[in-house]
């Protein structure tokens, strides 16, 4: 990682860190917030396969799936947007499916990185760990508003730091000749 990610990275993972704090001063409206913050990740992703569909991936193998990936991402994300305000179960229900899709994509680059004899796959795994849990408390109390808030902003805090520690994890630069 050079040192211009490294401090992408962790000045993300501290403007993640002061969101979730200020959510948690406001859980009666950080549940339409996080909504709107989905809602709105979701179509900038989707937007962005669109258009790496559109230059580059429409002349490659296989990149029909970057259409039907940002076509999925814009529509759930409009879709999401549209209805921050009505329905706080429903929005619920969109971040733990997104947290479902990361505790299995961490899990999976996990598996291979301990595979290839990496040791970052115990930050992976660890991450994986933590959006498990974070579902799991969030369908437990998903009649309570409030506590599903809390959940979502220490699970944010959690990789948040993770993101932290990989950023200065050393890595390795392999040279091709």
């Amino acid at each position: 990682m050079s040192k211009g990610r490294r401090f992408v990275t962790i000045l993300t993972a501290i403007l993640i860190i002061q969101g979730a704090l200020v959510l948690m001063l406001v859980p009666d409206i950080a549940v339409e917030l996080i909504a709107m913050g989905v809602g709105i990740m979701l179509t900038y992703y989707g937007v962005r396969f669109l258009l790496y569909y559109l230059t580059h991936a429409r002349h490659m193998v296989g990149g029909k799936w970057f259409l039907l990936i940002g076509m999925l991402l814009f529509d759930a994300g409009v879709f999401a947007t549209a209805i921050y305000d009505e329905a706080a179960g429903i929005a619920l229900l969109y971040i733990i499916g997104a947290h479902v899709v990361m505790t299995g994509l961490r899990f999976v680059r996990a598996a291979g990185n301990k595979k290839d004899s990496n040791p970052g796959w115990k930050i992976d795994f660890a991450q994986g760990i933590g959006h498990a849990l974070q579902v799991i408390l969030c369908l437990v109390f998903i009649n309570y508003v409030e506590v599903p808030v809390f959940i979502y902003c220490i699970g944010s805090i959690y990789s948040a730091i993770l993101m932290i520690i990989s950023a200065f994890r050393k890595t390795a630069i392999v040279y091709v000749q």
